[in-house]
């Protein structure tokens, strides 16, 4: 008998993450990197922003000048109204990180923090072509395309009031899956898990591919650091870890 995923309800399609910006203090190295490993392509937007185009999954930027202390990866749920979003977010318990801003090309931002102090983004950009759901590439669930941004862990100090928070906010269904574990589902693109258990990683993004061991080799031949990993989790996945050129913190999930 194979592993049986459990299933997530899904959410209501309207608030997906559409943007994932990964820190990249060496903006260079980590750009050559990802592009060599995982086939992103990138378009250079200013000294201290590239876009990424993954092989699936949401638009990404690498992005430089971060200050110390600042998470790896910030994700941007997609919004109608960037400015009435983030009061709705302040009245349920939120408190704004970064105020509105326009990016030329890409459109309204803003960040904030939730009730955990985890650092999330709202955007009024728009996917070109949609957003494709993308499961968690585990157990039964179909897989990605080989360098497909395909999971998001987030800190969340009570996975229960993340739950209500993301809800009531964003549409997002949610299930406790594990202890300390409180999966979370966008209903578009890509989904993710609540973590508990871990403050100091407040948010990482999992790239998928086809062999964890073999591409953590070429990540230590490319200037990365392996960081743990390969767990291999039997009819479920392996799950593997590293450090991109800029001391980024990544993951990465294959079969």
């Amino acid at each position: 008998m194979g592993f049986e995923m459990p299933k997530v309800p899904e959410g209501n399609g309207e608030h997906p993450v559409s943007l994932v910006v990964i820190s990249a203090n060496n903006l260079a190295a980590s750009g050559e990197f990802y592009s060599r490993l995982f086939g992103w392509q990138l378009q250079p937007m200013s000294a201290s922003l590239t876009g990424v185009v993954a092989p699936a999954g949401p638009i990404g930027a690498l992005r430089s000048n971060i200050p110390d202390g600042f998470p790896a990866m910030v994700p941007y749920v997609r919004v109608s109204d960037v400015e009435a979003m983030l009061d709705r977010v302040v009245t349920a318990g939120g408190t704004i990180e970064q105020a509105p801003w326009s990016l030329p090309g890409v459109g309204k931002l803003a960040r904030f923090k939730d009730p955990s102090g985890t650092i999330y983004g709202l955007t009024d950009a728009v996917s070109p072509g949609g957003l494709p759901r993308i499961p968690m590439p585990v157990g039964p669930n179909p897989k990605p395309p080989a360098g497909a941004i395909c999971h998001l862990e987030m800190h969340a100090a009570d996975g229960a009031a993340a739950a209500r928070f993301f809800g009531e906010l964003f549409g997002w269904g949610t299930l406790p899956t594990m202890p300390q574990y409180m999966a979370f589902d966008t209903g578009a693109g890509v989904a993710g898990i609540f973590q508990s258990h871990t403050p100091t990683t407040p948010a990482l993004a999992y790239v998928y591919t086809t062999d964890v061991d073999a591409k953590l080799a070429e990540i230590e031949a490319a200037g990365g650091k392996r960081t743990g990993g390969p767990m291999r989790m039997p009819g479920f996945g392996c799950f593997g870890y590293f450090k991109d050129p800029s001391d980024t913190s990544m993951g990465l999930i294959g079969p």
